[in-house]
C-alpha cells in the first residue's frame, strides 16, 4: 500500500483525542507520538525526503526513526531546505517527545498518566501545526 502520511496524521490524532476525551491515556499517548511523527514526515516527504528503494513504505534509514529522535531531526532536515520556518513553529530546543517511546506499546497502562498524555498532546498539536503551514504554503497539495 501506498504510505499517506498525511491521512495517517489525522487519523492518528483524531484517535488520540477521542481515547483522550475517555481517560484512556496509555492509548491516546502513544497515537498522539504516532501522529505527531506522521505530520513531520508528510512535510519532510514534501520537502524532498527520500524513500528506501528497497523497502518502499519506509523513509531512508536516517529517518526510518519515531518521534522521539524524528523531533529533534526535523529543524536540520528543514533548514537544510529553506523551511526552517516550519522548525520554528515546534520549539526545537525542547523535545515533548523524549518520554515518548514506541515500546510502550507493551507496558502497563498506568504507566502512562493524563500529564505524560498531556505534553505529548501539546506536541503532537505542534506538529499538525508544522503540516497545516506546509499546506496552507503549498508544499503539501
Amino acid at each position: 500500500m501506498p504510505v499517506d502520511y498525511r491521512d495517517a496524521a489525522a487519523r492518528h490524532f483524531e484517535d488520540a483525542n477521542h481515547l483522550h476525551s475517555m481517560g484512556r491515556w496509555a492509548n491516546a499517548d502513544h497515537l498522539f507520538g504516532l501522529s505527531a511523527e506522521c505530520a513531520l514526515k508528510a512535510v519532510m516527504l514534501a520537502l524532498g525526503m527520500r524513500m528506501n528503494p528497497k523497502k518502499p513504505d519506509k523513509p531512508e534509514a536516517r529517518y526510518a526513526v519515531h518521534i522521539d529522535k524524528l523531533w529533534m531531526q526535523f529543524p536540520a532536515f528543514a533548514s537544510g531546505r529553506q523551511a526552517a520556518k516550519y522548525a520554528a513553529l515546534m520549539e526545537p530546543q525542547s523535545n515533548p517527545f523524549q518520554s515518548w517511546d514506541v515500546n510502550q506499546r507493551y507496558h502497563h497502562r498506568s504507566e502512562i498518566t493524563r500529564e505524560r498524555a498531556d505534553q505529548h498532546k501539546d506536541g503532537a498539536e505542534k506538529a499538525r501545526a508544522v503540516l497545516k503551514m506546509a499546506e496552507l504554503d503549498g508544499v503539501i497539495i
